[in-house]
């Protein structure tokens, strides 16, 4: 199994939308995306991933849900410094860096000021949504605080002989991929929860671009037991290779491609 992200396009926030900048990487992503296998489509209840969406699907041509949960991650909740409400993931270097449990998988939403905005709640909607789409594809959930999903397991010739429905249904999974159009903030705290790291880290250290493609796979190292890890991140070819600029929508920089 594969789950691949895809970012909106440069997003039109006043509007709800994509600008001029995100249609013309829309359509560019739309092309690319014209020749992958895709199982099934997930996509956020926003606007600007909506359209990002239907430029995709009208390529690929899957069945598609749109899930609340899915939305951008901005929650908000108080600043106890200044007592303003803010973003939860957005933290000037020096604040983050100073409290050591936003590092901590298991503690991150524990501190005074995560509290504020009930994010732990929230945090937990999405990886109840993202458990619940892998159940129905047979991949259940180890432990909460295991990121280790069981699921058929990889059968010798022997067994295959021997039970049939075992076997087609591993053939049915094989090869699954499913597609997922959404935000930044909502797809770290996904791949947070799939590979154990707190999301405060990803939303602090890492970046995609608008319009780029990110891909988790799902590794069976152990037979039966699977963990996902991330194999592309932030991926902008689409762009790069047909000479149009990548946003820094949501970086405080330019962006460099190479």
């Amino acid at each position: 199994m594969h789950l691949i992200f895809i970012r909106h396009g440069d997003p039109d926030y006043a509007n709800d939308s994509v600008s001029e900048k995100g249609s013309r990487e829309i359509s560019l992503l739309a092309e690319r995306a014209a020749s992958w296998k895709v199982n099934e489509c997930f996509v956020s209840p926003m606007g600007r991933a909506q359209k990002t969406a239907a430029a995709v699907l009208e390529k690929l041509h899957v069945p598609s849900e749109t899930l609340p949960w899915l939305r951008e991650f901005n929650y908000d909740l108080k600043d106890l410094k200044t007592g303003k409400r803010r973003i939860a993931w957005d933290w000037m270097p020096r604040e983050y860096f100073a409290e050591k449990k936003y590092a901590d998988v298991s503690s991150w939403w524990s501190t005074k000021t995560m509290r504020t905005g009930n994010i732990r709640s929230h945090y937990k909607t999405v990886c109840d949504g993202i458990d619940s789409i892998l159940e129905s594809y047979d991949y259940s959930r180890f432990a909460d605080n295991m990121p280790v999903y069981n699921c058929f397991p990889h059968l010798t010739d022997e067994q295959a002989k021997n039970d049939t429905h075992l076997l087609a249904s591993q053939q049915e999974l094989d090869g699954t991929n499913l597609l997922f159009v959404c935000h930044l903030g909502v797809m770290f705290a996904i791949i947070s929860h799939l590979t154990g790291i707190s999301p405060v880290q990803l939303w602090q250290g890492f970046f995609v671009a608008p319009s780029s493609v990110t891909v988790l796979g799902a590794e069976e190292r152990v037979p039966g037991e699977v963990v996902f890890r991330v194999q592309q991140l932030g991926d902008v070819r689409h762009l790069a290779g047909n000479g149009e600029s990548v946003s820094a929508s949501g970086f405080f920089g330019n962006c460099l491609t190479l």
